[in-house]
């Protein structure tokens, strides 16, 4: 072998690892500055978050304005005309069944979606969501039911044809 031979082909490796060195550098370089461009690049805040906050705090404003719960509200208290509480809305009451003998004769009633299970002879539900203020069990006459609640009696009658689920 020719030692010329085995020149040119170091020096054409030496060039080859050069040119990777001076490639690799240049990009390294090119790399660093698309980082400053990524870091101008960030995400922001939202620009809606300044919208939300000014529609959470007219919420709550709202709220205080109309404020009816005793130590909630500001130091002002509530307007005049939330001072007069309106009259409580009629409740919809419809009896569901009536079933059992005579001695422990049961009915459903529903009241505002809500199911309670009374018992002749008890005033008070024996099963459903109960409330505190719950109506009370006067009699049940036939296919009736008179309630008692706020001082006001309330009579509802089972609606043999009306429509069944």
């Amino acid at each position: 072998m020719n030692r010329n031979e085995h020149c040119i082909f170091s020096r054409s490796v030496f060039g080859r690892l050069l040119l990777g060195i001076v490639a690799a550098a240049s990009s390294a370089s090119a790399c660093g500055a698309q980082g400053d461009d990524v870091q101008a690049l960030e995400p922001q805040p939202w620009p809606e978050a300044e919208t939300v906050r000014a529609l959470l705090r007219a919420d709550a404003a709202a709220a205080l304005a109309d404020c009816r719960a005793p130590g909630v509200c500001g130091p002002g208290g509530p307007p005049a005309s939330a001072a007069a509480q309106p009259a409580r809305r009629s409740d919809d009451i419809r009896v569901a069944a009536i079933f059992g003998t005579a001695k422990r004769l049961n009915v459903d009633v529903v009241v505002n979606g809500s199911l309670l299970r009374y018992r002749a002879g008890r005033d008070d539900p024996i099963a459903g969501a109960a409330a505190m203020d719950a109506y009370r069990l006067l009699t049940i006459d036939g296919a009736c039911v008179r309630l008692h609640r706020d001082g006001r009696d309330h009579t509802a009658c089972l609606d043999a044809g009306g429509p069944r689920p």
